[in-house]
This record gives structure tokens, sequence and C-alpha cells, in this order.
């Protein structure tokens, strides 16, 4: 399928398994709605190949036939636009969502790395449900919501949530480098 979709510049579909077996001779059972992806990088390992896709567009199944290699379905795209998002929700959850990824990146030792933010209600949206620590089926039931305002909606109290989770994370690695760099802290365990 890979060296399908490479050699033709095509998309494949992505859907969440719900039931069943993610390979096999068995067809599991999926969710309705799921994404085109693009291959954005791809790398053959010999016995298997390394790939790197990115979402583009949303799509309701209709119909999935099981002959074939692979699975194909028929499937309908859904439209998405980022019309009739509040312009104050979309700051806040965008400026949120930033200092969020900036948190990460501090944690993980990329302070000097910066990493753009969608302005666009949609693509923001995305990224947002993309990066979220959260099951794939509350990913799934985000992916699932038609406005683009309500998924931003869902999304806020998540990344508030995550933000802090994030922060206290942060505090607590800065204090731990702080202890390890004085001689007090041999002092402080006893050595039972």
């Amino acid at each position: 399928m890979t060296e399908y979709c490479l050699r033709n510049e095509k998309p494949f579909g992505v859907v969440l398994i719900k039931d069943g077996p993610e390979v096999g001779d068995q067809v599991a059972e999926t969710y309705g709605v799921g994404t085109t992806a693009e291959i954005a990088h791809y790398r053959d390992q010999g016995d298997h190949a390394m790939i790197m896709a990115i979402g583009r567009r949303r799509f309701k199944l209709l119909d999935v036939f099981e002959q074939g290699e692979y699975p194909e379905a028929e499937i309908e795209l859904l439209q998405e636009t980022g019309t009739g998002v509040s312009p104050d929700l979309l700051d806040d959850i965008r400026g949120l969502f930033a200092e969020e990824v900036g948190l990460i990146l501090q944690l993980l030792g990329f302070q000097e790395t910066e990493m753009e933010i969608p302005a666009q209600a949609d693509k923001l949206s995305y990224m947002i449900a993309a990066h979220l620590r959260v099951s794939l089926d509350a990913k799934q039931s985000l992916l699932e919501i038609e406005h683009c305002s309500q998924r931003l909606a869902c999304e806020l109290d998540l990344v508030r949530k995550e933000r802090e989770e994030y922060r206290m994370l942060l505090a607590a690695q800065k204090f731990a480098e702080q202890w390890s760099d004085t001689d007090e802290s041999s002092s402080v365990f006893s050595d039972n």
C-alpha cells in the first residue's frame, strides 16, 4: 500500500479500530469517521517500512469492501471550516496551546526550538487533538465533532489541564536540577 501511495502520490485512509484484529483475514470493525493521510517521510528498513503520515481531511465511511489486498472503502469527505469560531475562543486556546508546547519543549531540553501554531481554527483544532495526551477513544470523539467551534471548546479544558500538568513537571524538574547541584542532597537522606 505504501509503495502504491508513493508511486501514485495518493493519500490513504486511517480509521480507528473499534473491535477486531489490526491484521489478518478478518476485517476489523472500525469507527465511522476517519481521516485521509499523506505520506510525508518514508524509509525502507528492509523487512518493514517506517513512514510518517500527516492527516489531511476528515471523512465518513459509507461502505467497506473486503476484497483485495487491503481493505478499501467508499467515503464522503466532510467539509470543514473555521467559520463560527469566536475570535476570543480562538485566541485563548491558541495562546494556551502555544504555552503548553513551549513547556513540553523546555521539558525535553529544546528551549530554543519554535513550533508553528496554526492560526486557522480547523487546523489548530486538529493539531491540538493530535498532541493531547488522551485515549484514542477520546481523540476519536474529537474527530467526530462536526463543528470546529465545538471541537475547540471541548479541547479548551483539556489543554488547560495538560498545561498545568506540564507546569508542575517543569517546576519539579527545575527543583530536582537545583537540588542535585548542591552538596546538601547527601545529608537529606539517611543511609538506613
